[in-house]
């Protein structure tokens, strides 16, 4: 089942919690990765790669990310990656991407935790060195993780 999707919104889309989207991988729009938003502005990249057509919310076959990142959402919200649909999440906790912990190039002696969209010192958060890198991308970074994993990527063809 092929989902006809406009990529280009008049008006900006609200992002929110559950929300899947295609992410347009070569300038023909051919083939698609997909991401699922977490509150704030969290996004995990999903293990699913469609070629010649973009999936419908249905067909989505795991919501298991396989990398959670901070994303700079201009694609998002000016409707440029496509939003496909929303797929709940479980429960409030959940909603939310894992804890991860932030590297600071300037002063890597402060060790602080990203949880719940706040800063936390990793001595009252009582962990980090365990705990996946907290990582900024931008569109170009998002494309360029989904294509060097494509490999380990579920491949769906229409």
């Amino acid at each position: 089942m092929q989902t006809r999707v406009e990529t280009k919104s008049r008006k900006r889309v609200r992002v929110a919690a559950g929300d899947i989207f295609a992410v347009p991988l070569d300038a023909e729009q051919q083939s698609f990765g997909y991401i699922r938003a977490y509150q704030d502005v969290d996004v995990g990249i999903l293990p699913v790669i469609s070629r010649a057509c973009i999936l419908s919310i249905a067909q989505i076959p795991t919501v298991k990310s396989v990398l959670d990142v901070f994303l700079f959402q201009d694609a998002l919200k000016t409707g440029r990656w496509p939003r496909i649909g929303n797929l709940p999440f479980s429960d409030e906790a959940s909603a939310w991407a894992p804890a991860r912990k932030q590297i600071a190039a300037s002063r890597p002696e402060v060790r602080m935790v990203v949880f719940r969209g706040h800063f936390i010192a990793a001595a009252k958060f009582g962990q980090y060195d365990e705990l996946p890198l907290f990582q900024k991308f931008d569109e170009e970074d998002v494309i360029r993780e989904i294509l060097q994993r494509a490999d380990e990527f579920l491949v769906m063809d229409s």
